[in-house]
């Protein structure tokens, strides 16, 4: 899948190898997590991520050198919704990603693989156009 993603066109990020919290981990451990799935990423497609984005966007001091040295732009949400109650609808979410006073020129976006970000996603991307983005 990841194969077939990058072929797209798409560019692939490092959300580390199991998506776990770098500030209960030994420094030791959050290079792991952050090299090990670059390492893996390269190995199945041939190009080493450019993003890095910590789970929880829970980055520290170490985990941004670890990606400095891996030449990895280390980035983080602008907004979200998905994951709260009240946007686990399809009209609800796409209302609030559309209208979010975070939504400008540049706004980077988290969006999960769920069921209601699924069903909007096509309404939120129109939206998104209409708007002139």
């Amino acid at each position: 899948m990841l194969k077939e993603i990058h072929e797209m066109g798409f560019s692939i990020g490092n959300h580390t190898y199991s998506h776990v919290n770098l500030k209960e981990l030994t420094l030791k451990e959050q290079e792991r997590e952050i090299v090990k799935l670059n390492n893996l990423v390269d190995g199945i497609i041939g190009v080493r991520p450019k993003y890095f984005r910590a789970p929880f966007g829970s980055n520290t001091e170490h985990s941004k050198k670890v990606a400095e040295k891996e030449k990895m732009l280390v980035m983080n949400w602008t907004y979200g919704y998905d994951w709260e109650k009240e946007y686990q609808d399809k009209k609800a979410l796409m209302e609030i990603m559309l209208n979010s006073p975070y939504l400008g020129n540049g706004a980077n976006l988290l969006m999960h693989d769920r069921k209601w970000t699924c069903e909007a996603i096509e309404d939120i991307v129109k939206g998104f156009q209409k708007k002139g983005y």
